[in-house]
């Protein structure tokens, strides 16, 4: 580990101090993509494409300012032109598109920009797969799935984990094929991704598929054909509609296989998907091949190694040149047969492809026994027998077994989190209204009893005030008593002097005229 963080350190001063040429061998690069761009131009290609036009100009235009080094605006949009272009070419030319996002990366790095980064790993992973170059293509990805990680990225790690599966499939790894596109199934689910969704729904069908289990294949292949008609994927119902063909194939339905191929194909070419007209021309021809029409099979099988060539489609073109070798056998062309499958075989072994080196294996098996050579007969045998085991062996069937367990145990577990999630939610929300019931019973005592409490004393000082008034009243009512008494005892006394007024006045009365008498009797 330290030898290589030293080595690691030792490259990047070194790029460092020759930054000019680095920029130099940059812009060589993009001119000469320019001038084969020019080319295909001048053929019409890019003029049937308007994207891949403006996105050229955008490169043009990039080309003529240096990179500043920096994490800025203009930097970053070199790096998604580039990114963006070369993976408009990666039907057409996934050699351009490598030399594209070879340069995106380039700058990306130099201003550390992670997502750029990682698009461009993610993007350069896929090109390779594209040339069969199964090695290189888990390096990259596995180098984007770490980027994707490190920033936390769900939608770059969904997608890593696809392309990680789709690797190991085509490698005829179906334990851990299965293993990662159940992981990205499961991602995509929580994002909500419905395009993800259907892509590993497809993926996962391919993969039974491939192990004969055609029911499971079908469910996987239709779930996925109705999430991208939903969508208006037209891409991916051209291609589950192809993955439905397959299977109706091996169910010897040939009818329902050639109207899905054809549907299929027809989509393709609209599309400009130059993998999936080639994909759906050799289907096709194993429709064909089934019935045993082999010329016509055979030509389906030579316009699809065609297509795969122009593509520079490595894994490609070893299928159709086993199918085309399988099949002359089946026509008596014993030395045909033998040229096209040891080209297919050297192709194989070279990529990697296990899968179809172990078909391979066997054609040659069978094309050597009916040509009496024995001996090359049986080491051909002998081969097929040790890649089939190795595809097939226990150990794998066991890890596929388990891979599945554990994506339906933790989407049942995931499920059963949002039920418990659910009932919790209503039980706390039951809880809360108990609550607020609580206190707005309290509330509403205390108000009653507030008011209670109100008219309590306002009774109370209605009443003391009420004694008061009736108190006020006998006091008035005692004082009137004792004034009309009074007045009573006055009027007697007046009354009483007045009557000892008149008695007085009468005697004086009396007395002067007696006195009167008397003088006059002198």
């Amino acid at each position: 580990m330290k030898y290589f963080r030293a080595h690691g350190a030792f490259w990047a001063g070194e790029r460092r101090q020759n930054n000019s040429s680095t920029e130099k061998l940059m812009n060589r690069i993009t001119k000469y993509f320019l001038f084969v761009a020019m080319l295909f131009c001048s053929c019409g290609y890019f003029s049937q494409n308007k994207k891949i036009d403006s996105l050229l100009a955008l490169v043009k235009r990039d080309n003529s300012s240096p990179v500043l080094g920096r994490l800025g605006e203009e930097d970053t949009n070199k790096v998604n032109h580039l990114n963006n272009l070369g993976w408009q070419l990666r039907q057409s030319n996934p050699d351009t598109a490598i030399i594209l996002s070879n340069q995106a990366l380039a700058i990306a790095e130099k201003v550390g920009w992670k997502r750029g980064i990682a698009s461009a790993l993610g993007n350069l992973g896929v090109y390779n797969w594209l040339k069969a170059e199964y090695p290189k293509a888990l390096e990259y990805h596995f180098k984007a799935l770490k980027m994707s990680e490190e920033m936390g990225n769900k939608n770059g790690i969904a997608r890593q984990l696809g392309n990680i599966g789709i690797v190991y499939h085509n490698q005829a790894d179906y334990p851990k094929a299965l293993d990662y596109y159940f992981k990205a199934l499961k991602m995509t689910e929580e994002l909500g991704d419905k395009n993800g969704i259907a892509r590993n729904l497809g993926n996962i069908g391919s993969v039974y598929k491939d192990q004969v289990d055609y029911p499971k294949a079908l469910d996987y292949y239709f779930k996925a054909l109705r999430m991208a008609e939903e969508l208006g994927d037209k891409s991916g119902v051209a291609k589950h509609m192809g993955n439905l063909g397959s299977v109706y194939n091996y169910q010897a339905d040939y009818p329902k296989a050639l109207d899905y191929y054809f549907k299929a194909l027809k989509m393709a070419e609209e599309l400009g998907n130059k993998n999936g007209v080639a994909a759906n021309l050799g289907s096709i021809g194993t429709v064909y091949a089934s019935q045993s029409n082999y010329p016509k099979a055979i030509n389906f099988f030579l316009k699809a190694l065609k297509v795969a060539e122009e593509l520079g489609d490595k894994n490609g073109v070893a299928i159709w040149l086993g199918n085309i070798g399988s099949h002359y056998i089946a026509t008596k062309k014993y030395g045909e047969a033998e040229k096209y499958l040891l080209e297919a075989l050297n192709l194989c072994k070279e990529k990697g492809a296990l899968n179809n080196e172990r078909s391979i294996e066997n054609n040659l098996s069978e094309l050597y026994t009916k040509t009496s050579r024995f001996e090359l007969a049986l080491t051909h045998y002998k081969k097929y027998i040790v890649a089939r085991d190795s595809i097939a062996n226990d150990e794998n069937a066991k890890k596929q077994t388990r891979s599945e367990m554990n994506f339906e145990f933790e989407k049942k577990e995931a499920l059963t989190k949002a039920e418990q999630e659910k009932k919790d939610l209503i039980a706390a929300e039951e809880k809360t209204k108990q609550k607020l019931f609580l206190w707005f019973t309290i509330a509403g005592l205390g108000i009653v009893l507030v008011v209670a409490v109100f008219i309590f004393r306002s009774l109370q000082l209605n009443k003391k005030k009420n004694k008061i008034i009736t108190e006020q009243k006998e006091m008035v009512e005692k004082q009137k008593e004792i004034v009309e008494e009074k007045q009573k005892e006055i009027l007697d006394s007046i009354r009483y002097a007045k009557r000892i007024q008149t008695a007085l006045i009468t005697s004086e009365t009396y007395i002067l005229r007696k006195l009167s008498d008397l003088k006059t009797h002198k």
